[in-house]
């Protein structure tokens, strides 16, 4: 983790997530929600991973604590410069035995961390990332290894991918391939007053002293009286034989390419010959024996001091590895990028869906035909609909999954405004034909039941028949009421024609003096037997003919007052 800001960036990236699920994408509201949900789901799966990470490195602290004070007694630009080297492995307590804090060990030429479980290599190289970021680039890793130690090669084996693991987790997290070293401490021999170390470097250029001089080991085994002589080549044959064993059971798993993990290939091997307890048939022991049929002198285990190997890693390569918050700078952008690609992207589709979407819908409104006024009327209420989507994002803005610069929404609203204005409503349909007024109807009343013969005076039991008549004659304006008598031949004319004239003045009285009716709307008329309805050679003709009609007459001055009159003559 060291420097980077994880959380924040994680936030970052969550925000962009969901913007696009919500603003951009065109996807259904079912999956927007479901996507939505994930994205929360993984965040937080992910911030959780981050946290429990955060507390794993914290057990780490006490170790950095007491470099930090060591640190702070060398010059800053010692602190700049001096490579720190995490040593782990099975052999690793044994370099930091003497060390009063027995974890940190500053020299003038490196720092020295002891990591003694090769799982906590990732944790502590980014701790130390975290804590001091002007180290990033100058790690380094030194794998120390008592072969001794391994019973069995499948033991071995597994130890060896623990470790490989480790490191690449290590340099992972480091941003860079962090360098590494091999330091081998085995019993070779007979040990000698001051320990040597002897190294090799992958280009093979043979098995030397990890001296001033870098003496080769065959110039070495020649040196010395008769006795050391010996013992030197005897070490001579050990160390070969120890790096053919290296080189097959150790370096070839480190470095075994069908692994998925990256290879570990070390810049150089060093092996210290210590004499300390192990498993007494061990790997080591039993190759040596196999290939070369020696056997190592049994000796008691002693309390040794093995001294770093500071020479081994004076070639160290540094690197210049990008800061948490730079790299964390160019993963925004990186993000920000792919936020604002995919946005433009669901921009241009979503805005050719509204394209195709109104598009279509002016093509079906122009192949329905003007005639068609229900389905031109249904079209033409899709048009508005467009019209007013339009008019909204015109007013107050497209919205975020059409916008980035993209809406062409725009371009829609002059043919929507057009086809709109082409329509023809259907024509208004014929006005409703005048009511047609229904004729009068003519009442006829018998004579004989109204007046007694010769008579123009109503008979006492003619009111009913005149009620009835009444009924059925209503005044209204424009309207005259027009009581006519009819009598039958019989008789003088000019007598008959006074009579019936004199009986439809009494019915007109009648009705006057009865009903609210005005004076106005009436008129009389004798028509003597001058307009017979039926034959009047018979009896019964000449009683149809004898009769009182009572009609309406169309006539504008009708049911009007005196002064009403006057005004419309004079008008």
């Amino acid at each position: 983790m060291g420097d980077y800001p994880w959380r924040v960036q994680l936030l970052y990236a969550t925000c962009l997530c969901l913007a696009l699920l919500l603003f951009f994408l065109p996807l259904p509201t079912g999956w927007v929600v479901i996507g939505c949900v994930l994205t929360l789901l993984v965040s937080g799966y992910k911030g959780w991973r981050t946290l429990r990470y955060t507390k794993q490195i914290r057990h780490v602290s006490p170790y950095l604590d007491a470099l930090e004070q060591q640190l702070e007694t060398l010059p800053e630009r010692l602190r700049r410069r001096l490579p720190v080297i995490l040593v782990t492995g099975n052999a690793t307590a044994g370099y930091f035995a003497e060390q009063q804090n027995q974890h940190v060990v500053v020299t003038g030429k490196s720092i020295w961390i002891a990591v003694p479980d090769v799982s906590e290599l990732s944790l502590t190289a980014d701790a130390l990332s975290g804590r001091w970021p002007e180290m990033a680039g100058r790690i380094g890793v030194l794998f120390t290894l008592m072969p001794e130690h391994f019973d069995s090669q499948a033991s071995l084996t597994g130890y060896l991918q623990t470790f490989r693991q480790s490191w690449a987790d290590a340099s992972k997290t480091c941003g860079y391939t962090l360098p590494g070293y091999l330091a081998v401490n085995a019993k070779l021999g007979e040990q000698t007053n001051v320990p040597q170390w002897f190294w090799w470097n992958e280009q093979g250029s043979g098995i030397r002293l990890l001296d001033d001089c870098q003496t080769s080991l065959m110039s070495w085994s020649h040196q010395g009286d008769e006795k050391q002589r010996c013992q030197r080549q005897h070490l001579t044959v050990v160390l070969e034989t120890l790096q053919q064993w290296l080189d097959k059971h150790v370096l070839q798993v480190l470095s075994d390419t069908q692994q998925p993990v990256p290879q570990w290939i070390p810049g150089a091997v060093a092996c210290l010959n210590v004499n300390h307890s192990g498993v007494s048939d061990n790997c080591w022991r039993s190759y040596l024996r196999d290939i070369t049929t020696l056997s190592l002198p049994v000796t008691l285990a002693s309390a040794q001091t093995m001294s770093l190997p500071e020479r081994l890693v004076e070639q160290m390569p540094v690197y210049c590895p990008m800061s948490g918050k730079k790299r964390a700078i160019c993963h925004a952008l990186i993000f920000s990028s792919l936020f604002a690609a995919i946005a433009m992207a669901a921009s241009a589709y979503n805005n050719s869906r509204l394209l195709q979407n109104i598009s279509g819908d002016l093509q079906a409104y122009n192949r329905i035909p003007m005639n068609s006024y229900d389905d031109k009327l249904d079209s033409l209420n899709v048009l508005k609909v467009d019209r007013a989507l339009l008019d909204k994002y015109y007013r107050q803005g497209e919205p975020a999954r059409l916008g980035v610069g993209l809406y062409i929404g725009s371009r829609l609203i002059a043919p929507l405004d057009i086809a709109i204005k082409s329509y023809q409503p259907p024509p208004p349909p014929p006005p409703p034909p005048p009511p047609v007024e229904e004729a009068p109807k003519v009442v006829r009343l018998d004579s004989m039941s109204l007046f007694d013969t010769g008579k123009s005076a109503l008979k006492t039991g003619s009111t009913k028949v005149l009620v009835d008549a009444l009924i059925n004659i209503k005044a209204k304006p424009g309207w005259l009421i027009l009581v006519s008598g009819h009598t039958d031949i019989t008789g003088d004319p000019q007598r008959n024609q006074l009579l019936s004239l004199a009986r439809a003045e009494s019915v007109r009285d009648w009705m006057i003096e009865t009903s609210d009716i005005d004076k106005t709307c009436f008129a009389i008329q004798g028509y003597g037997a001058t307009q017979p309805i039926a034959d009047n050679t018979t009896a019964e003709g000449k009683a149809a003919n004898r009769r009182v009609e009572i009609s309406l007459v169309p006539e504008a001055s009708a049911c009007q007052s005196v002064q009403q009159q006057q005004t419309l003559q004079q008008n």
